[in-house]
């Protein structure tokens, strides 16, 4: 049979390219070599949410007399946490395998080769070859940690973000090399549940990819839960003594723990699935180079998601999923990133979109900046979550080009901006929407006011 639509891989850019690619009336197969949901479902976004929701509650526990309530610090049972964590993704995992049978996508486990342009060969667990025909294949293998071999990773001692979300006992002390995303996340979520927590990193601040006002709020809140910040410091070598990890420094610094987390960055998964044999053109980081249209320079052949190198975000695989089935079904959508939000679910949260102060700085873009602090906002001061603000950068004219939320549900706040940002809406627009109060979604107005000085709350 001739399918429409092959697609390797059934993470957030894989079975959403299929589904989408099924709704426009696409013959498809899927080829998942573990578990429906890639990643993002099974080892990322998903389990460290469940985690940090979890810490969010241990730490307000900690707070409880705040609030005039007479009760202990919440005291963390590991094992029923993480079981907790693996029932919300097998809850989720089940969904992806209901919405793809609802839509008639023919799903395959096994590991997948190209055969050319037009065909799949599907190695099953016990050896069995499926080989299937495609008018179109589409590439969403994802990526895998980085593990450096000066870092001794053995997956006991020195894990990876996906190690340790197998982990069976709570360490007493973690070291986390890395302070971008992934390490901060795991910094926060470690230190609420009782870990000592070190955080090194070779950049001069933590969360390097925010602008400074936003990362030296976290840093703040990092070292007064004393969570240990080390930057500019760069790691010489890892090594096992005893039951413990020893981590040296270039200056002759060394840090002890139990586990050490290696959270330095990911690299997109190419091997093995055939792309180079079938001519498909990769970079120098091993992705595989697509156009704004997620077309490789091989006929037929596209790429989505992570393996793509674009922006390792999970939204934004499937940003581009939808784009590609669409292509594939004959309409002409285009990629664009400028409005992509990117967050980080530390506590406090973070979360960014558009372009960054710096970043328009740098660019030398005539802009405004204002900020609205949520010590200032009637039900962030309720919720006792002072922390942080609300920040929008808009050009010389007053359109909003960037954002930046630091404080509680800051995740969920930016969308708000991101919207802003992709309508071209004026921060007056953004204003004279009237937002509901008491709201923690009011700062948004209050800044955008603030772009013409006319704030009313500062």
């Amino acid at each position: 049979m001739m399918h429409d639509a092959v697609i390797i891989g059934g993470g957030p850019g894989g079975y959403v390219c299929a589904i989408r690619a099924a709704q426009l009336g696409l013959s498809v197969a899927l080829i998942e070599r573990a578990q429906l949901g890639g990643t993002c479902l099974n080892r990322g976004c998903i389990p460290t949410k469940a985690l940090a929701h979890t810490a969010d509650i241990v730490e307000m526990s900690g707070r409880a007399a705040e609030f005039g309530l007479v009760m202990e610090r919440a005291v963390v049972d590991f094992a029923k946490v993480m079981s907790r964590k693996d029932r919300v993704v097998a809850r989720l995992r089940g969904g992806i395998g209901f919405l793809l049978k609802k839509r008639g996508v023919q799903v395959l486990t096994g590991t997948a080769v190209l055969a050319g342009s037009k065909a799949v060969e599907v190695t099953a667990e016990g050896g069995e070859v499926t080989r299937l025909e495609a008018r179109n294949i589409v590439i969403a293998t994802g990526s895998e940690p980085v593990t450096p071999r000066v870092f001794g990773y053995d997956g006991d001692y020195v894990l990876t973000s996906e190690d340790v979300l197998s982990l069976k006992e709570l360490p007493k002390r973690i070291l986390i090399i890395g302070a971008g995303v992934i390490g901060c996340e795991f910094a926060s979520i470690f230190r609420a549940f009782g870990c000592e927590v070190s955080v090194v990193d070779i950049m001069p601040n933590i969360l390097p990819m925010v602008d400074d006002d936003a990362a030296e709020v976290v840093k703040a809140t990092f070292k007064r839960r004393g969570i240990g910040v080390h930057t500019g410091v760069k790691i010489s070598s890892v090594q096992v003594v005893g039951d413990a990890v020893e981590a040296s420094t270039e200056d002759g610094q060394v840090f002890r723990a139990d586990k050490v987390l290696l959270a330095i960055g990911r690299r997109p998964t190419t091997g093995g699935v055939g792309a180079a044999d079938a001519g498909v053109e990769t970079g120098a980081a091993g992705e595989i180079v697509v156009d704004s249209r997620m077309r490789t320079n091989v006929p037929g052949v596209w790429a989505i998601g992570d393996v793509t190198n674009k922006m390792q975000l999970a939204h934004v695989a499937s940003a581009q999923a939808l784009a590609a089935a669409a292509n594939m079904a004959g309409h002409d959508t285009v990629m664009n990133y400028y409005a992509v939000p990117n967050v980080i679910f530390t506590s406090p949260e973070v979360a960014a979109v558009g372009v960054s102060e710096r970043g328009a700085k740098e660019s030398g873009i005539v802009h405004r900046v204002a900020k609205f602090p949520f010590a200032a906002s009637g039900k962030a001061v309720a919720m006792g979550a002072t922390e942080g603000f609300v920040k929008i950068i808009a050009d010389e004219h007053g359109r909003v080009i960037g954002g930046c939320v630091v404080g509680p549900h800051a995740s969920d706040i930016v969308a708000e901006l991101g919207l802003a940002i992709t309508a071209g809406l004026d921060a007056r627009q953004v204003a004279h929407t009237i937002h509901a109060h008491p709201t923690l979604a009011e700062a948004v107005a209050e800044a955008a006011e603030g772009i013409f000085d006319m704030s009313i709350h500062i």
